[in-house]
């Protein structure tokens, strides 16, 4: 049986239900025992009755008194049971013992009138310290009344109430027992649903907000409806931000480059004494325009990948990356190296695109002149993976839990980079299901970035 947890539905649902069979198991067996304990007395006071009545056919008057001439045979016969000891006393109106047991008790004063009235009586009472059964008989005799006791011990009642008690117990327990598994596994088919829903939202990405379509009971579709709902304002939240950023970059470009290209001009013009000035403005308006580039590309990065996936080759796709970064390699005299293994997986091919262009542009930037990069990919275990080891300074062990937030930059750090590279890597490995991992490369001594995707595209489906 699964591990309890008292936020369990699962287990509310039980708590609430196999208390009630219990409770019902618990009336079922004192009713039960009821029943038992009536069915016994009822039946064995009459067997008491009888003896009484046969002890009475035997009474005679004699000389006026009533007597009871009982041979040694008869008493015998009246006293012989075989489960219990049987005894008997015969009163006359005076309350004076005729014949039998002396230690036989009467009937108690509060049970004479019912006596009276109606001929007999049954009643408990103790013999020595034994518990018996007793039942009383009044017999007329012309003017005299005789009372007759036959009592008897408890043992076959006892016995006959334990019997009827397991034949009726055990089918209770034995329904309970079937009820209590029944009721298990219908919870758990009726909470299949509800798992239904949870494994459909577990499976997506943080930024796939289309409604859910998983069927559920009615009791339930009032909750999907108002996730659907709530879904359908954060698309429409982060839509709006999205397309802010999105839109202010954009109107950001142009100024920026327009600046750019004055402060060109300007440089070209201005003598050598302005140079300098010049150059920190120059420098200051890349490091915008570059920020503005990665602000477009977080905000591409950020859509789900709706309708723009397919079969992406890393082969392929480093070969197109890498064509537009060979010219920065080349300027600062980076031995940009590649080790390419075949590997397909599914996605975008733009986001992956701009996935490998932040890292080679990482690496770049903060891998010295006269260093190595190298870009490699494969697969391993099933799974596709891209990484960018470089020959620089790496990354501290006590920095790489933030790498990738956004804006962030590690202690020390030089360089015009602006700390959003990363996060967009990330941010592009999570649309893909993959993990960004941070790392010192045991080859080149400087940082290890390596992204695992999830299983790629078999080879066989490709051809197929």
């Amino acid at each position: 049986m699964p591990k309890r947890n008292a936020s369990s539905l699962r287990w509310m649902l039980i708590d609430r239900l196999l208390p009630a069979m219990l409770g019902l198991l618990l009336v079922g067996a004192l009713s039960a025992n009821w029943v038992a304990l009536r069915a016994a007395t009822k039946a064995y006071d009459r067997g008491l009755l009888d003896t009484a009545f046969a002890i009475a056919e035997q009474l005679q008057m004699v000389d006026g008194r009533p007597q009871l001439p009982l041979t040694q045979q008869a008493r015998t016969v009246l006293l012989t049971d075989k489960f219990d000891r049987v005894f008997y006393a015969v009163h006359d109106e005076a309350g004076e013992l005729l014949d039998g047991n002396p230690e036989l008790p009467m009937p108690p004063l509060e049970d004479l009138p019912q006596l009276a009235s109606e001929g007999r009586w049954y009643y408990d009472g103790t013999l020595g310290e034994e518990s018996i059964r007793l039942a009383a008989y009044q017999r007329h005799f012309g003017f005299q009344t005789v009372t007759v006791l036959a009592g008897e011990t408890l043992v076959k009642r006892r016995e006959l109430v334990r019997d009827i008690l397991l034949g009726m117990l055990l089918p209770e327990i034995l329904l309970v027992l079937v009820a209590a598994t029944v009721i298990w596994f219908g919870v758990r088919s009726g909470l299949q649903p509800l798992e239904a829903l949870q494994a459909e939202l577990a499976d997506r990405s943080q930024s796939d907000l289309r409604p859910v379509t998983v069927a559920v009971p009615e009791e339930i579709q009032p909750v999907v409806t108002e996730i659907n709902g709530l879904l359908q304002r954060l698309d429409t939240a982060l839509a709006s931000q999205r397309h802010f950023v999105s839109d202010a970059a954009h109107q950001l470009r142009t100024p920026i480059a327009a600046l750019l290209a004055q402060v060109e001009a300007a440089q070209q013009e201005a003598g050598s004494a302005r140079q300098g000035v010049l150059s920190g403005i120059h420098a200051a308006a890349g490091r915008l325009g570059h920020l503005v580039e990665q602000l477009l590309a977080l905000a591409r990065a950020e859509p789900s990948l709706a309708q723009a996936s397919g079969e992406v080759s890393l082969v392929d796709l480093v070969h197109r990356v890498a064509e537009n970064w060979l010219p920065k390699a080349i300027s600062k005299d980076i031995d940009l190296g590649f080790e390419l293994q075949p590997a397909v997986l599914h996605g975008n091919e733009l986001l992956l695109q701009e996935l490998l262009a932040n890292l080679l542009d990482n690496a770049l930037r903060h891998t010295p002149t006269s260093g190595v990069v190298t870009v490699a990919c494969g697969l391993a275990d099933g799974r596709a993976w891209l990484s960018v080891e470089d020959s620089g300074p790496g990354i501290p062990e006590s920095e790489r839990g933030r790498i990738g937030e956004r804006f962030y930059r590690p202690a020390g750090q030089t360089g015009d980079g602006c700390g959003l590279g990363l996060a967009i890597v990330r941010e592009i490995a999570r649309q893909h299901q993959g993990d960004l991992h941070i790392d010192r490369s045991p080859r080149l001594g400087g940082a290890l970035m390596r992204v695992d995707f999830p299983e790629a595209v078999p080879a066989f489906s490709r051809a197929g």
